[in-house]
């Protein structure tokens, strides 16, 4: 469809100056959308034509007038007619901002993106999680060391964006910075939400990206099996600080709290109900989604012993170390215990799937418990584990009984052989240790 473009010039006699005269405006129009400027000149109300769009005055200052109103008409068609051969759209807001010298912060995406930065940390900790701004930074750090060190430029304007420009760009985020699909996943995510930011404020008319395509990869989350989880749960540590975070990864491996979540614990969302058991209720920082997880013995023992002495309702349960100092004392913790890997979000993980789903939690439940939106997001946390095919499968043999029967065959069953396993290796079976709190 053909864009429709006009150019008018006109007074404004609202701001009329004490010699009489108006200032003299611009206004772009492009597919009934404008914008408007001053181009630095006054003229007369009485001599102002409004059907010529400019002065019937004879004398010098108004013959310069015109000829500067014509200079400036030549010279948005020149930058019309370039911006059309480049982006083949152009908005009105996009023309101003050629014609008047240079880009305005708006139209440029690094300078955009570091102002919406700003503006997100100003809600961080409030109404939104201080993780989701620091991947803002992350993302706005990554694109700008593109620009620099791939483009040889300080920025780019939102309408010089092209297609290449984020295949490169991802190209350069997973090669040039080593980041994890993921990783790469969530700063593209960014880079294509502060486009269609400029596209909402009419800065650009097109997304130049609306064909690519980019996914997070492999979702499977990381967990501890049952063995690990009993590793770390015997694994006591004379360093206090080790020794404190290694309970703090127990808690959070029964109760799925997040990292952030149980650093900004308060006394407020502890709560005990009528049957006296004790409840985490807390609203999520990543979310906003309500949470309730009851406290079962190891996590209330825990928290029994390691609360902090401030009763006041707003203060923190516990006294977690920021996130940074708790990466380097839980790497400590695994290089004692020697397991190939360790982060702390894997103890949210772990309660999803070691010590609940693996023990018949129903997932219903489950994304109850981690203030999950919608239960898909619960099937992707909650990996269901072999284990707990095994004894779906068990169970359901179980309730079958002799409904089916193959004539002429003695059908052993596997619920008769895991019992007589069971059996035969009960007096092998050692007392488990207790979890020293």
């Amino acid at each position: 469809m053909r864009s429709t473009f006009n150019i008018l010039f006109y007074i404004n006699k609202q701001k009329t100056r004490k010699n009489g005269k108006c200032p003299v405006m611009c206004r772009i129009t492009i597919d009934g959308k404008i914008a408007q400027f001053s181009i630095k000149g006054e003229a007369s109300p009485f001599l102002w034509s409004v059907e010529q769009g400019r002065p019937s005055g004879k004398d010098k200052q108004d013959k310069a007038l015109n000829q500067k109103l014509e200079a400036c008409r030549n010279e948005l068609k020149k930058h019309y007619h370039r911006l059309i051969e480049k982006e083949s759209c152009v908005t009105a807001g996009r023309l101003k901002n050629a014609f008047l010298g240079g880009e305005s912060q708006d139209s440029m995406l690094l300078a955009s993106f570091k102002a919406h930065n700003e503006e997100y940390l100003k809600s961080a900790g409030i109404t939104k999680s201080r993780g989701s701004y620091e991947g803002y930074v992350q993302a706005c750090k990554a694109l700008e060391k593109f620009i620099t060190l791939k483009l040889g430029m300080e920025d780019i304007a939102f309408g010089d964006l092209q297609p290449s420009f984020i295949r490169d760009f991802e190209f350069f985020l997973k090669v040039g910075l080593g980041y994890a699909p993921s990783t790469v996943f969530n700063v593209v995510m960014k880079l294509k939400r502060m486009v269609r930011k400029a596209i909402n404020k009419g800065i650009i008319r097109k997304n130049p990206f609306v064909s690519f395509t980019c996914g997070p990869g492999d979702t499977t989350r990381k967990w501890l099996s049952k063995a690990d989880l009993d590793l770390i749960l015997n694994a006591t540590q004379e360093d206090k600080e080790v020794e404190y975070i290694r309970l703090m990864f127990i808690f959070a491996a029964f109760t799925g709290l997040s990292f952030s979540d149980l650093r900004n614990l308060r006394n407020k969302d502890i709560s005990t109900d009528g049957k006296g058991m004790v409840w985490i209720r807390i609203r999520r920082q990543k979310t906003g989604t309500r949470a309730a997880v009851p406290l079962l013995e190891i996590p209330l023992a825990i928290y029994n012993k390691y609360r902090n002495a401030d009763t006041n309702a707003k203060a923190n349960v516990f006294s977690v170390p920021n996130y940074p100092l708790a990466r380097i004392y839980l790497e400590k913790l695994r290089v004692t215990i020697k397991l190939d890997v360790l982060k702390f979000h894997m103890s949210r993980h772990s309660f999803s799937t070691t010590v609940c789903l693996s023990n018949g939690v129903p997932i219903e439940t489950l994304s109850r418990m981690l203030g999950h939106k919608n239960i898909s997001t619960t099937q992707i946390y909650a990996k269901i584990t072999h284990q707990k095919v095994e004894e779906d499968m068990l169970a359901l043999e179980k309730r079958l009984g002799d409904k089916y029967m193959l004539p002429g065959i003695q059908v052993k069953t596997n619920t008769e052989t895991k019992a007589n396993t069971k059996a035969k290796n009960t007096s092998e079976l050692k007392e488990p240790k207790q979890l020293a709190v």
